[in-house]
């Protein structure tokens, strides 16, 4: 008799077509290793900082880029909020970071260049 699929199994799989290179994740440097990861960038995170476009401009946040780092749990560690961390070697300041059912889920910061 055939074991039944669970639950994390479905998830799972869904975890490897999302970061399947010919779908939607690309291979960067992390914390030094190459890993599939799929990246957002980030205009303005009103969510992260809990002010306005407008009010960030005027405290002079203007200058700083917001990315989301989405990587699988298995390939990646959590990092330690208020860490830095390199991505593609650039450094940048963890502003979140948190497992979601099997990916890695960080938010980061750098002032941009």
């Amino acid at each position: 008799m055939k074991a039944r699929k669970t639950f994390k199994d479905f998830i799972d799989e869904d975890l490897d077509v999302f970061f399947n290179l010919d779908e939607m994740a690309e291979e960067h440097e992390l914390g030094g290793e190459i890993v599939s990861l799929i990246i957002s960038d980030n205009q303005s995170n009103d969510k992260l900082t809990g002010f306005s476009r407008e009010q960030n401009y005027a405290t002079q946040e203007v200058f700083k880029q917001f990315k989301t780092i989405y990587v699988k749990t298995a390939d990646f560690y959590i990092p330690k909020v208020d860490s830095i961390i390199e991505l593609d070697g650039k450094e940048y300041y963890v502003e979140e970071a948190s497992d979601e059912k099997g990916a890695i889920r960080i938010v980061v910061s750098a002032n941009e260049s």
